[in-house]
């Protein structure tokens, strides 16, 4: 049995007394007192018993006591790797925080019990290697840009965006013998890295957090759990050595990374383009791709199937409550002179389709023009002619700015005597809300996994009083009533390991507000207006009409690091 059941089913000892507790602290300071303090711990696994925990070093064991007190059973040793895969010596385990250290053994505990929703976890031998060992599978419902196939001991994983093949086979079965495949990997995989930091948080989605070595970005990472794994657990690339950088690529089962990165040409490469899918549920459905290397099939779709229904809840509710009371969106952006852009400045308007189908779906209209993704403008005066009618503004320029310095940058002299309703009624958005301590936005991270929560937010910019009254928006701060950003750090992590929660409410527990078009929230608004507003780009000094979109590519970020992403890959992020 391995050393950590060995110390799992030693807790089903009897427990002692509060005094005999007392005295073996005072004699032994525990790292851990009681379950409810083990943050990660499978507590129906060890439902309300008292767990002490006694650390020693020597070399690269870790002795604990556990259990009972008066030691009447040997101490457990544990290699440190054996529950922090990638690190072979307690002196990093002594440098971690007690609750770090208390969440990295407890998890192994869990882990020894508990494999909820994985399949095939343990390696096959020749003998068993013919059987069909994926009972569940994940089928793509929304997704456009990636495809699975399944057989008995291995799989098929297709991007379509990138045609990028890949075949995944449970360890200790037969590599298949197929061509064309760029990368073969053996599932599940032990470690991984993600280079993006969306990938990232589809693996936290997972709740397989606990397999990752290595993530990029990592300064641009907003969740709060992987920026404290990030702290002494996973280790960021080394993005300023090259040769570094391989070796922890190499290290890895899988890296998960972006098209045109250099390390797509490596056997543990896998390119993910969840960010460039057309649709909302689309982008989300990217779980299961993610799923398949850890064989979480039954986590993937039992999350997405509870994004999908609670997405659908909130079209319908939405539908119904606003069908005659739709204000018109805008998603736009400015970007000022730059060497990058021949110091010349130019305004665009995003119709991205994901953002379409958001705006619709949230019961509002969408501003639109015929034929193109996205439209960009060489004049301030054409541009705000375009958003003469509209009465949501959502600015994604790449550079965070005031109100005031948005005011100046799109042209509007005087707000006083403004007659555009988004000035008018104060409705100016950034999805800039939840940050990170280096200006990465969670834009890129939550939003794209929960579809649910997405809409929820673009709801709450179009009806603010339709999910609840005072309903405060996740990603969307109002820029024009000076709502700060909020900077999220590890300290709001209250357990690293655990499967990242949907962040949405449950839309079908809620009681929404009827519509009110006397409302100040719906100033200057149509009614009786449900399709889109169509602006006429004849009238319009344009630079260019494009069928992709690259206003998120130019928001990617705002601090240094990101950007010289940004600029790298703008061609790369023109549809999203």
């Amino acid at each position: 049995m391995p050393l950590i059941g060995t110390m799992s089913a030693q807790f089903s000892a009897s427990m002692p007394n509060l005094e005999q507790v007392s005295r073996y602290h005072r004699r032994f300071p525990p790292l851990v007192m009681s379950l409810e303090e083990l943050a990660g711990t499978d507590k129906q696994a060890f439902p309300r018993k008292k767990i002490l925990v006694r650390e020693q070093t020597s070399d690269s064991i870790l002795h604990f006591d556990a259990g009972h007190p008066s030691l009447d059973h040997d101490p457990v040793q544990m290699p440190v790797s054996q529950f922090w895969p990638g690190c072979d010596n307690s002196a990093r385990f002594l440098k971690l925080s007690q609750r770090q250290r208390v969440s990295l053994f407890s998890h192994a505990l869990a882990a020894s019990s508990s494999t909820a929703g994985l399949q095939s976890t343990e390696c096959v031998s020749s003998s068993d290697s013919s059987d069909n060992l994926f009972s569940v599978k994940s089928e793509v419902k929304y997704s456009k840009l990636f495809s699975i196939e399944y057989h008995d001991t291995y799989k098929i994983v297709n991007n379509l965006s990138t045609n990028n093949t890949y075949a995944l086979y449970q360890c200790g079965s037969t590599k298949p013998d197929i061509k064309n495949i760029d990368a073969f990997i053996p599932i599940p995989v032990s470690s991984a890295a993600a280079w993006s930091t969306s990938a990232a948080m589809f693996i936290e989605a997972l709740g397989v957090q606990d397999h990752v070595k290595n993530l990029g970005t990592a300064p641009s990472i907003v969740s709060a759990c992987l920026q404290e794994l990030l702290e002494d657990v996973i280790k960021p690339f080394d993005e300023g050595n090259s040769t570094s950088t391989d070796e922890q690529e190499q290290s890895n089962a899988v890296v998960f990374s972006m098209p045109g990165g250099e390390d797509t040409n490596t056997t543990n490469t896998v390119v993910s383009t969840e960010y460039l899918e057309p649709s909302a549920l689309g982008r989300s459905e990217w779980i299961k791709f993610f799923a398949v290397f850890f064989n979480a099939e039954e986590r993937a779709n039992t999350a997405f199937e509870s994004i999908e229904s609670n997405y659908d809840c909130f079209t319908k509710k939405a539908g119904e409550e606003y069908d005659d009371l739709r204000p018109v969106v805008a998603w736009t952006s400015y970007a000022g002179p730059t060497e990058y852009n021949n110091n010349t400045a130019y305004w665009q308007i995003s119709f991205a389709d994901y953002k379409y189908d958001l705006v619709r779906d949230a019961g509002a209209r969408m501003l639109n023009t015929t034929g193109a993704q996205a439209t960009m403008f060489s004049t301030a005066a054409a541009f705000l002619d375009a958003l003469e009618e509209v009465d949501i503004v959502i600015d994604e320029s790449f550079v965070s700015y005031s109100y005031d310095e948005l005011l100046k940058n799109y042209g509007v002299k005087d707000p006083s005597k403004s007659t555009y309703s988004w000035v008018t009624a104060s409705r100016v958005f950034r999805p800039d809300r939840l940050q990170s301590t280096a200006g990465g936005l969670d834009w890129f991270e939550a939003p794209v996994a929960f579809a649910d929560a997405l809409l929820q937010d673009v709801i709450g910019v179009a009806h603010p009083k339709f999910v609840k009254d005072g309903y405060q928006p996740i990603w969307f701060r109002n820029l024009a009533d000076n709502e700060p950003v909020v900077v999220v750090t590890a300290s709001n992590c209250t357990d690293m390991y655990a499967q990242r929660k949907d962040p949405a409410e449950s839309c079908s527990s809620l009681t929404f507000q009827e519509a009110n078009p006397d409302d100040e929230d719906y100033e200057g608004v149509d009614e009786n207006q449900t399709d889109d507003l169509i602006y006429d780009i004849s009238k319009s000094e344009i630079i260019n009409e494009s069928d992709s979109d690259s206003s998120d590519g130019a928001f990617l970020s705002v601090n240094a690091l990101q950007a010289a992403v940004a600029v790298a890959f703008v061609a790369l992020c023109a549809a999203m």
